[in-house]
């Protein structure tokens, strides 16, 4: 499974698009549907399927996909991530493993990869908030560049 989350919102189609290539399926192999939507409407026996959610704040867009056993070579996130952000020209963030729950990683149109800093929704803050960056995104004007400190070692995108 894998949990995208996006600064601009894209077309399911554009979607689906970028999907078919990510996985090495053809584009009607590829359910991409609201998570709120019609269940009637999905292709529940696709390979690759994408649950897509409105956000609030920093993130417009939260797209969890899933890749039956079948599909033969699947990415990796951070690959997955960049395509998405190159096709849709949204920077994409997907969680970074082993540390605290509030870093990930931010991938850009151009693809560069960064560490982010993402507080979620609470009962004081209810939207998506990118505090800070470790390099520039334009994506995210508001987001501080600072060294995220929650990190152990800066490593590279994986």
């Amino acid at each position: 499974m894998y949990n995208l989350l996006a600064t601009d919102a894209a077309a399911p189609g554009r979607i689906a698009a970028v999907l078919a290539s990510a996985f090495g399926v053809d584009v009607q192999d590829v359910d991409v549907a609201d998570a709120l939507g019609d269940p009637d409407a999905r292709n529940w026996d696709a390979p690759v399927s994408c649950e897509y959610t409105g956000l609030r704040g920093h993130l417009a867009w939260s797209y969890e996909i899933h890749a039956r056993e079948s599909v033969a070579a699947p990415p990796a996130e951070s690959a997955l991530a960049r395509q998405v952000a190159a096709a849709t020209g949204a920077a994409v963030l997907f969680p970074a493993e082993g540390v605290r729950p509030s870093a990930y990683w931010a991938a850009v149109p151009d693809g560069r990869c960064t560490r982010a800093r993402l507080y979620e929704p609470d009962d004081e803050t209810p939207t998506h908030r990118v505090d800070a960056v470790e390099s520039p995104v334009p994506q995210l004007p508001d987001a501080r560049v600072t060294r995220i400190h929650e990190v152990a070692d800066g490593g590279a995108c994986p």
